[in-house]
């Protein structure tokens, strides 16, 4: 996809342009859009602009900074990316993943920055830009996820990225409506520096030129902007004439701006001549598909209905004239799906000749198509954008496609037996193939809106509509690591190896509390050795239903059911033993463990990965040790207690592990590694609570 870089040194010339223009006006704000890390397109946050008609340069402002919404610290700065297009959607890939579905390539351009989240603003200044619908897509940059850590609640801050936006518009100091087939007079001076010219061209034009007289000469400079949907030429000029020539938009709207970038004054006249199809040497054959409509969000289609017909009519393409099919996108509610465009030739075209139906899929105008089956664009000559023969259908997609009409070319061809470059012709540009003859034939087309790709991703998602900023779009959300806007980049996942042993690990080394186990029995810690238990089962069940990733998934209920009671039994086997470190009596043990286990599914069910859930356990438990251990001391009037062998060995050997395997769990894990480090943290947190359950002689 086009896209156009903002340098970073335009934006100081921004800013100086936007405080001195005394017609600029601030019309619009959006000042609280939060943005998330970027994983698939649906993570985007989307920022509806509308510029009106006439407009000789619009700057938008972005200013992304940090909020802190909890914990402690300040926040870091972040990369944020932000994508500005008119029209539609950006269809953006920042992890450079791959899309198997054939898109359009011919898009409009789009601008984009790549700014921090400190404060600091950031511009783009947009000259003569098309009226209506823009739209800023940001979130913040993406990163590898493979290398990304995984950080646990309440480490740290807790901060949202916020993302504010401004619109400043630059009027014109005269406006004009003129005549397409008359000369037009502008005066331009030191206060009336800009005009915008707004003419309509409503004949079936091929080409126009404009031809821009200055009475200043060589004494001033004039800048000229032509644009509609797009910018179709510019031009800065210090003579007395200068002419411009750009492929008009059907029946649109065309827009001149013009400005006096230096001198003191001049008249600058404005003449049009334009090449209407009639008198171009190739006959167009337009066709206007007819829309159905359907009750859901971006789904319809275009047939080509004739008289009383329900169901969709072949075209039948001649050698003599080049056939066109238009059809209609609306602004807003129709850009947040996918257009596709199908082409297949009937069964009596394949049986009867070797024929091959290309196609130039273009908006605003059509494209011609040249006699080696080429699309001839504006400035360029590129293969056909979809080509159709005896092996069957072929399509092409246009993921948020941009409102307004939209043009089909279609030609056939005849191929003669062994030809060797019609192969070439359709996947690259030539100039010649003598075995490649146009010809008269039969096609049928399918052109059709729908969420995503044919509401599909590619069997490894789901498509799902989002709404951000008030707008609604559709994307894929993919599973089992793929990724991208089609779900077929399989770049992250885990191959059928990787899983088995990570499913191995993440469920075998639960198998460390078996120790665990034995040892509360033997020392008749029979609550304990409950607990420790359900924690062996509940983790080991829980990675058999998570770690498998669909693949080799052994689920025996609903996996947040799971994972509830993996994380509440983990927390509950740290107070369990905390309380058992304590030596109460049987009265005061039992009360402290009845009362920690309600407390912890509590805070389980709120919000089991933070840090504040595993910190309460461990602190108020710690300090019931500390307490007891203390009034023993001062009863015993010794500081021996526990036993010399508990408290010289087992205590300071059972932190130090317990130590270790929180610093990892918080700090050390990442998505690459998950699978050892976590099964790291299950074998040191079993033996940990090994070396820290006391024998009962040790606590007298």
């Amino acid at each position: 996809m086009p896209k156009r870089e903002i340098a970073p040194f335009l934006i100081w010339s921004l800013i100086i342009q936007l405080g001195l223009s005394g017609n600029t006006e601030r019309i619009s704000q959006h000042p609280s859009n939060i943005l998330v890390d970027f994983f698939a397109y649906r993570h985007i946050s989307i920022v509806h602009f509308n510029i009106p008609q006439n407009s000789v340069a619009a700057t938008f402002k972005f200013i992304a900074k940090e909020e802190r919404t909890g914990g402690l610290g300040r926040c870091s700065t972040r990369d944020v990316s932000v994508y500005l297009k008119f029209g539609s959607l950006p269809l953006v890939r920042p992890d450079n993943s791959t899309i198997a579905a054939k898109l359009l390539q011919r898009r409009y351009s789009y601008y984009n920055l790549e700014i921090l989240s400190d404060e600091t603003q950031h511009l783009i200044r947009v000259d003569a830009p098309p009226p209506g619908d823009w739209y800023a897509i940001a979130f913040r940059s993406w990163s590898d996820p493979n290398k990304e850590q995984i950080s646990q609640q309440g480490i740290g801050p807790s901060c949202d990225t916020i993302l504010e936006a401004e619109l400043f518009i630059e009027r014109p100091t005269t406006v004009s409506v003129i005549d397409s087939t008359t000369e037009h007079w502008t005066e331009l001076d030191s206060t009336s520096n800009s005009a915008v010219v707004q003419f309509l061209i409503s004949k079936l034009a091929y080409n126009t030129t404009l031809a821009v007289k200055s009475t200043c000469g060589n004494n001033c400079t004039i800048g000229v902007n032509v644009s509609t949907l797009e910018h179709l030429a510019e031009k800065v000029f210090r003579a007395e004439e200068s002419e411009f020539t750009f492929r008009p938009y059907i029946n649109s709207f065309h827009y001149v701006l013009l400005r006096l970038v230096s001198g003191e004054s001049s008249n600058v006249s404005l003449t049009l001549d334009t090449e209407t199809i009639e008198s171009n040497s190739t006959d167009v054959k337009f066709v206007k598909l007819l829309r159905r409509s359907f009750p859901d969000f971006f789904l319809f289609d275009y047939e080509n209905l004739q008289g009383n017909d329900t169901k969709s009519s072949p075209y039948n393409l001649t050698n003599e004239s080049l056939t066109v099919l238009q059809f209609e996108i609306g602004s807003v509610y129709d850009v947040g799906g996918t257009v596709s465009v199908g082409l297949k030739l009937p069964d009596t075209e394949i049986k009867d000749k070797n024929v091959i139906v290309v196609s130039c899929i273009s908006h605003g105008y059509y494209i011609p198509i040249t006699d080696t089956a080429s699309c001839e664009n504006k400035r360029t000559i590129t293969p056909p954008d979809i080509y159709v023969n005896k092996t069957g259908p072929s399509y092409i997609h246009i993921p948020y496609p941009e409102p307004g009409q939209w043009y089909i070319s279609l030609k056939s061809f005849c191929v003669e037996e062994k030809c060797d470059c019609a192969e070439e012709c359709l996947t690259s540009v030539c100039q010649e193939c003598s075995c490649l003859k146009e010809c008269s034939s039969r096609v049928e087309s399918n052109v059709a809106s729908s969420p995503c790709i044919d509401a599909k991703c590619n069997s490894n998602g789901r498509c799902v509509h989002y709404m951000s900023g008030g707008f609604i779009f559709s994307a894929c959300h993919c599973t089992d690591n793929y990724r991208g806007f089609d779900c077929a980049d399989d770049t992250y996942v885990l191959g059928k190896t990787k899983i088995i042993i990570s499913l191995v690990l993440l469920t075998s080394s639960n198998l460390a509390f078996i120790g665990a186990i034995y040892l509360a029995l033997s020392r008749e810690y029979y609550t304990e050795a409950i607990v420790y238990t359900a924690v062996m089962l509940s983790s080991t069940f829980y990675h058999a239903c998570e770690a498998g990733e669909d693949v080799y998934s052994l689920c025996i209920m609903r996996l947040s059911v799971l994972q509830f009671c993996d994380f509440f039994n983990a927390l509950l086997s740290i107070w369990v033993t905390l309380v058992a470190m304590a030596a109460f009596g049987y009265r005061l043990t039992g009360f402290c463990q009845m009362a920690g286990a309600i407390i912890l599914a509590m805070g389980a069910e709120m919000d089991r990965t933070a840090l504040w859930v595993f910190l309460l356990p461990a602190l108020t438990g710690s300090a019931l040790v500390v307490i007891s251990w203390g009034m023993k001391c001062r009863i015993k009037k010794t500081f021996r207690y526990p036993s010399r062998p508990y408290q010289t060995l087992f205590l300071p050997a059972g932190l130090a592990l317990v130590f270790i395997a929180l610093m990892c769990y918080a700090f050390l894990q990442t998505r690459q590694n998950y699978y050892i480090i976590h099964s790291v943290w299950h074998i040191l947190m079993a033996v940990g609570v090994m070396l820290l359950l006391p024998r009962r002689e040790y606590m007298k």
